[in-house]
């Protein structure tokens, strides 16, 4: 596997043209929440960690709770000063997931640059759809395995060791999943709150092997946010190639 530290990824390369799509991500109010109490959140976009830049059309945002192998959806509203989304959901008892999903937006490289369009914009020579999703795991327990539930996004990222464990100088390993199969060879970056104010900006890099598991050294505690792309053929009247983004978020102790 490859690895690094201080990754600036100043363009996303698309396989055929490129674009720097801000990364879809939720972040908790807290790392924890009682049974039964409400836990409020944030849906963010940014090319910075974790601090949201921009708001995205609300009729593509969804977010919600994941919790025992069933997802129910949270009402968001925006929050103009934050540049995010609010929501909340009330919690259940042991480890959950507060996902997200960002809808398919059509884009497509033309004379004029990156730009929204598909198939039929004039000089449009590469057009895709990209998709994005997000997972934030609450109330990690070294005894809970909570952490490994499979929510069935069409891309995935799916921690094989539990968040809880995980130590500063230490490796924990994640599996990519698209369409619930192991994706090999994919880049995987991490890093965490306050890592750097730079957009693009990761503490760690590296590869998924044969079997979709990458290994990420943890090098700090707090908020950790883990990411991949994937692209596949899927030819439509209004594209060429379906993009996913995925994202993992997680706290470490």
């Amino acid at each position: 596997m490859m690895r690094g530290i201080a990754i600036a990824a100043a363009a996303i390369v698309l396989a055929g043209g490129t674009a720097r799509a801000h990364e879809f991500m939720i972040r908790a109010d807290g790392p924890t929440a009682q049974a039964g109490a409400p836990l409020g959140f944030s849906v963010l976009s940014s090319h910075v960690f974790i601090t949201s830049q921009e708001m995205e059309p609300p009729d593509q945002n969804r977010a919600g709770l994941f919790a025992s192998g069933q997802r129910s959806d949270a009402t968001l509203r925006p929050d103009q000063p934050t540049l995010s989304y609010r929501g909340s959901v009330r919690a259940p008892s042991g480890t959950f997931i507060l996902w997200g999903t960002r809808a398919g937006q059509v884009w497509a490289v033309t004379p004029d640059g990156l730009k929204e369009g598909n198939r039929r914009t004039p000089g449009a020579t590469d057009s895709f759809v990209m998709e994005k999703f997000c997972k934030t795991l609450v109330n990690l327990s070294p005894d809970d395995p909570g952490f490994a539930a499979v929510t069935g996004d069409r891309l995935e990222i799916v921690p094989v060791s539990n968040p809880a464990r995980a130590r500063p100088g230490e490796e924990m390993a994640v599996r990519v999943l698209y369409r619930g199969a192991p994706v090999a060879g994919e880049a995987v970056t991490a890093t965490y709150d306050g890592f750097s104010t730079e957009e693009d900006t990761y503490a760690y890099s590296t590869k998924a092997g044969k079997d979709g598991v990458a290994k990420v050294k943890i090098t700090h505690p707090g908020l950790w946010m883990v990411r991949v792309q994937h692209s596949a053929p899927e030819r439509t009247d209004d594209y060429d190639r379906y993009v996913a983004r995925a994202v993992l978020m997680f706290q470490v102790p």
